[in-house]
């Protein structure tokens, strides 16, 4: 079989991994040649759709595909192949296949012969000593840990949702009797997400001075299995102390009582998990980005996140409704142009069209005579022509999103709410010059009372000072339940390893005729410092031990060797590193309250620039509006 008509995500973090993981699990249990059924739950047949086409799975000797919170018809001569993941409710379904016999026309059968069971992510205890114990349990033929449990929605960018709601749950005042168990939810996909990278990470995470809740991880850490926990620490170190606990228990199961030092042997790949939240950074989801991406996912409303619909029509009259989805696996032209300035993009799809026009006559015949095509011309152009349809499926919803999104940065002359944005958090102008506070907070002013500028425009443009504390005022109880400081004195304290704080630096001056970005965010200063050695330990300790002298600037060159967890007596199936960090350690940065566009770029350049493994995560992606939405929400008591 070919390995494109089974893999959909072509992915360093899901596929062909995952897609393998899955195939095998399906295939390896029973006799080859020997029919059986696939069973998912709902989470996990996400998964499972999200890196491997069906027909894939049917192949593999499998009469049916079942989700096991449906009634399903029974097969009590086959085996099931289970993928679940590892929850009480999962657990309890299965159990309840094989409590009960089934009655047929000659006998009593279970709904299956059978069962394999494969989960997501990490089973705990508990729940191993529940299925261990059950009537299930003679018809439980294995169990195995597939560690996928997380969504790899790019190459270097996953997300660990632990639900519908993840920024409330962890901000919310109203909801901090499930904060805990969400960031346990998160834990246990990062985990998933370390042991697919087969690394031994050390880890850090953000502690600001001025923190209200700060606290410290060996509090947090004895509080998350105790009884009587309540208040939860500064969100970076609670995460920590989870996924700490979580790695803890994966070495004890793996090798045993490990002590200090033991675990990161010499011959594992070093690695370093950053974790931060969203205080470290309150711009990144408020400043305007005019990267393609950016611009598209800020200024359009796409479904589902990445879909974009349009019309395809030409001057006879004839036109049809596309939907195209932007993802890097079924779009290359998205994937090359996503991380572009929108002007840049424009210009790129111009020459394009351009250079079919001089290299191809049936173009020309439909171009003007001697004059440049404009966007709109060449799409009109390119759907005449359908010799050119596959050309016209590559290009013509590119056009369309950088057209829309350049008729929207005019219309709303958002290029000047860039320039201020600027000036405002970095205090100076677009020549490099100190700006006047007074003068900036009389401009700012009068921008607000501009109505060319949309209410939503306006309105992140007044949350900016309210994250600089430009005007004391203007602090909000919401920024600071992120742990946002609201006074100047907080921020200095912040400042104990640095005379710089871990804001947007302007890397260049704005280009009035590209539209280039001249702000960069946190992420991508605190990674470039952490593989120099120099990222500030006041401000990022290390959670439980530091690297041994040394690693901090050299640990990419060393080698690794994977990480895995099978259960004592149960079936043990051996997993191969994946390649790609096999010859140098990985840096993780998880931001627990969303990760933006900006963000998700700087770990592309900085992989890219440097040639090293480097990843972004979080519970889940936000844009502008959303992030607005989310804050206001905050102070809401919403039921879950």
């Amino acid at each position: 079989m070919n390995p494109t008509d089974v893999f959909l995500c072509m992915n360093i973090l899901a596929a062909p991994r995952a897609a393998v993981e899955i195939i095998e699990a399906i295939s390896t249990p029973t006799v080859p040649g020997k029919w059986r059924v696939v069973v998912a739950d709902r989470p996990s047949l996400s998964i499972i759709s999200s890196v491997l086409k069906m027909h894939a799975i049917l192949e593999q000797n499998v009469v049916a595909i079942q989700l096991i919170t449906r009634s399903r018809q029974p097969y009590p001569d086959m085996d099931a192949v289970y993928i679940l993941v590892p929850s009480a409710d999962s657990v309890s379904r299965v159990i309840e296949d094989f409590r009960y016999r089934i009655k047929t026309v000659d006998a009593r059968h279970c709904q299956y012969a059978g069962a394999h069971l494969f989960f997501t992510g990490a089973l705990s205890d508990t729940l191993l000593a529940h299925l261990q114990s059950s009537p299930a349990a003679p018809y439980i033929k294995s169990t195995t840990e597939l560690y996928i449990e997380y969504n790899p929605i790019e190459s270097r960018v996953f997300l660990t949702t632990p639900s519908e709601q993840p920024f409330y749950a962890l901000y919310s005042p109203h909801a901090s009797s499930i904060a805990a168990r969400n960031l346990d939810a998160a834990a246990d996909r990062l985990l998933s997400v370390i042991v697919s990278l087969g690394i031994t990470p050390y880890i850090r995470y953000y502690r600001p001075a001025h923190s209200a809740l700060r606290g410290t991880l060996g509090k947090s850490t004895a509080s998350i299995s105790g009884a009587a926990a309540t208040a939860i620490p500064h969100i970076a170190e609670s995460m920590t102390a989870h996924i700490q606990m979580k790695l803890n228990e994966h070495y004890t199961h793996e090798k045993g009582s490990l002590g200090i030092g033991q675990k990161h042997a010499e011959n594992m790949a070093p690695a370093v998990i950053i974790v931060l939240d969203r205080s470290v950074d309150m711009f990144a989801p408020l400043l305007h980005d005019f990267t393609y991406q950016g611009a598209v996912h800020d200024l359009l409303d796409l479904e589902d996140g990445n879909r974009h619909t349009y019309v395809a029509g030409s001057s006879s009259g004839y036109s049809r409704q596309i939907v195209a989805e932007l993802a890097e696996q079924k779009d290359p032209l998205w994937k090359k142009l996503r991380h572009w300035h929108i002007g840049d993009v424009s210009q790129y799809l111009a020459d394009q069209y351009e250079k079919l026009v001089r290299d191809n006559v049936g173009i020309q015949a439909a171009s003007k005579a001697g004059k440049k095509m404009t966007i709109q011309e060449m799409k009109a152009a390119v759907s005449e022509l359908p010799e050119f349809k596959q050309l016209q499926d590559l290009y013509s919803p590119h056009i369309d999103l950088a057209s829309k999104c350049l008729d929207i940065i005019k219309k709303n002359d958002l290029l000047t709410l860039l320039e201020f944005e600027q000036e405002m958090v970095t205090g100076k102008d677009i020549q490099g010059k100190p700006t006047d506070r007074t003068n900036l907070e009389k401009r700012l002013i009068a921008l607000l009372d501009n109505d060319v500028f949309s209410a939503l425009d306006r309105r992140r443009l007044e949350e900016v000072p309210r994250c600089l504390s430009l005007n004391d005022k203007c602090a909000v109880v919401n920024l600071q339940r992120l742990g946002i400081s609201t006074d100047r004195d907080g921020d200095a304290a912040n400042l104990v390893c640095s005379n710089k704080k871990f804001s947007w630096n302007a890397a260049s001056k704005i280009n009035r005729d590209n539209q280039k970005p001249g702000l960069e965010p946190a992420v991508k200063r605190i990674i470039q410092e952490q593989l120099s050695g120099e990222l500030c330990t006041e401000l990022f300790p290390w959670a439980e031990e530091a690297p041994p002298e040394g690693i901090p600037k050299n640990f990419l060159n060393m080698n690794a060797t994977s990480l895995q967890r099978n259960k004592s007596g149960w079936r043990h199936r051996n997993k191969t590193l994946n390649p790609n960090t096999d010859k140098r350690g990985v840096v993780i940065v998880y931001i627990a309250g969303g990760v933006t566009l900006a963000e998700m770029r700087s770990v592309y350049e900085l992989a890219d620039s440097l040639q090293q493994d480097i990843y972004i995560g979080s519970t889940h992606m936000i844009t502008p509006r959303g992030f607005l939405d989310n804050m206001k929400r905050l102070h809401l008591n919403m039921l879950f």
